[in-house]
């Protein structure tokens, strides 16, 4: 309705104008902090909660996978001269990152396009946790499964030959530990980058590209070995931590006790190791294998290394309208072969320095069966690799 005759144009021009929009509310710095302590806080009581359960450290793998992911995609966005999703600094576990969006659009809907909606808020990071967790997990161990497998035939056979004294056959178990171990040191120098990559561009086909891989690995050797070295410094505290329960369980500590009471000490143990090593070590050996990934694929790409149509879908999306830097001119020849003698020394010793590494992760397996007769599902997992998986409470307690 237009203006009344006997207004005045500011008041015309007052009632035209829609209504300010309210500006929104910002919470003072104190109060986002004890927000932000306290999702980190929760996040951490339920990750360590479900590192007692199989199904749970699927999740929490999962959320793990997704964190990398969305630090990634903003690491991404601030090199290319993008603005950075910052809604949220960390994954959700059940409800959904764009449940309001959700929820709204299910608004005039038919009943059960507004339950599916209503589902799909409530339970989106749920099944995203659980699907990106499974998948990774799955191709993770179907890595690993050949060297651990082997190691786990090594240890029974060896044990099973000193028993009975079968002198013939003293080799057999050396012999195939040996083949196990390198074939697990093998797979730990593909499955920390492979994880990153399927983490972040969401692609489980990721996981198995060997190129880019590779490619990424001898683009920085340095922080792969740096990355090794972190594997081997938390497998040697998980070697004492499952090592420890021989020198509880063979004192007088559990004497008199009853079975209720033991396997209330051994969760308290658990939880323990779970709370203080192996919900950081996990988050922290990830987070790393990201942002390696990370670095060297962004730096491919802008440098042409990598094609824009060689990558993954999310990949080219992410980089559709990224500055492609132009090839440097060669050096002289001299110094070109200078340079390349130079760099196959340097990544050979940094490649001997990782393999040194991962044999001796491999061994700390070892050390620890031999103080702790373990289920053989400790040849197949360990809870810094493929699942963080850490509670094992003996049958005839259960």
């Amino acid at each position: 309705m237009g203006s009344s005759p006997f207004s005045s144009p500011t008041e015309a021009k007052a009632q035209e104008m829609p209504p300010p929009v309210p500006a929104p509310r910002v919470l003072p710095a104190p109060l986002r902090f004890l927000v932000a302590t306290g999702r980190i806080f929760k996040s951490w009581i339920f990750a360590t909660l479900a590192c007692m359960s199989i199904p749970l450290a699927i999740l929490f793998a999962g959320w793990t996978y997704r964190l990398v992911q969305h630090r990634a995609h903003k690491l991404w966005a601030i090199r290319l001269g993008k603005d950075p999703d910052n809604r949220r600094t960390l994954p959700r576990w059940f409800l959904s990152e764009r449940s309001g969006n959700i929820l709204s659009g299910t608004e005039g809907t038919a009943f059960h396009s507004r339950i599916a909606g209503i589902l799909r808020a409530l339970l989106g990071s749920l099944g995203a946790n659980w699907r990106t967790g499974s998948l990774i997990t799955l191709n993770s161990f179907l890595v690993t499964l050949p060297g651990g497998m082997i190691m786990m035939f090594s240890w029974y056979s060896g044990w099973d030959n000193s028993f009975k004294k079968g002198y013939e056959q003293a080799e057999i178990g050396p012999l195939w530990g040996l083949i196990g171990i390198f074939l697990f040191m093998v797979a730990m120098t593909y499955i920390p980058i492979a994880q990153a990559r399927q983490a972040i561009t969401g692609s489980t086909r990721a996981f198995w590209s060997y190129r880019k891989v590779r490619d990424v690995i001898r683009a920085r050797p340095m922080t792969c070995l740096v990355l090794s070295g972190s594997y081997t410094f938390l497998g040697a505290i998980f070697m004492v931590a499952v090592s420890a329960l021989t020198v509880v369980g063979n004192g007088d500590s559990f004497e008199g006790k009853s079975s209720a009471e033991i396997v209330s000490f051994l969760n308290a143990y658990y939880f323990f190791w779970a709370a203080f090593f192996i919900v950081p070590g996990f988050l922290l050996l990830k987070l790393i294998a990201g942002r390696i990934y990370a670095d060297a694929s962004y730096d491919a790409i802008v440098a042409s290394r990598w094609q824009k149509d060689e990558v993954t879908d999310r990949e080219q999306k992410i980089f559709e309208h990224a500055r492609v830097a132009e090839k440097p001119p060669a050096p002289p020849g001299l110094m070109r072969t200078g340079l390349t003698a130079f760099s196959f020394i340097g990544r050979l010793f940094l490649r001997a320095a990782t393999l040194l590494l991962l044999l001796l992760f491999a061994l700390e397996l070892y050390i620890a069966q031999f103080f702790t007769f373990e289920p053989a599902t400790n040849w197949l997992r360990q809870p810094m690799v493929q699942l963080p998986w850490y509670h094992s409470i003996p049958k005839d307690l259960k």
